[in-house]
C-alpha cells in the first residue's frame, strides 16, 4: 500500500478503494485501484483493478502479478517536456 494516493484517484462512496504502486517490466510506474464488491447473487466478494490515472482494466494474475487489458486505446504525448 501507498501512503500518499494521487488527488486524480477517487474511491467509489460505498467504501475507500485500496491503492498501490506498480512497476511495468520496462520502468513504467502505475496506481492501481482495487475496487471490492459483494455479488448479490452469491455473496462473494468481487475484486476489480483499474489504472488509477486513466482508468484502464487491469486483471490480477494467478502469479501475483498484473496485465493491463488491452483496450486498443491509442495514446498520444501531450507534452514535450
Amino acid at each position: 500500500m501507498i501512503d500518499s494516493v494521487p488527488r486524480f484517484v477517487r474511491p467509489a462512496p460505498s467504501r475507500p478503494a485500496n491503492c498501490f504502486e506498480v512497476r511495468s517490466v520496462t520502468g513504467a510506474s502505475y496506481t492501481l485501484v482495487e475496487d471490492v464488491e459483494r455479488d448479490p447473487a452469491t455473496g462473494e466478494l468481487l475484486r476489480r483493478y483499474r489504472t488509477g490515472y486513466a482508468g484502464l482494466p487491469v486483471v490480477a494474475n494467478r502469479d501475483g502479478t498484473f496485465t493491463i487489458v488491452d483496450t486498443r486505446t491509442r495514446l498520444v504525448r501531450i507534452g514535450t517536456g
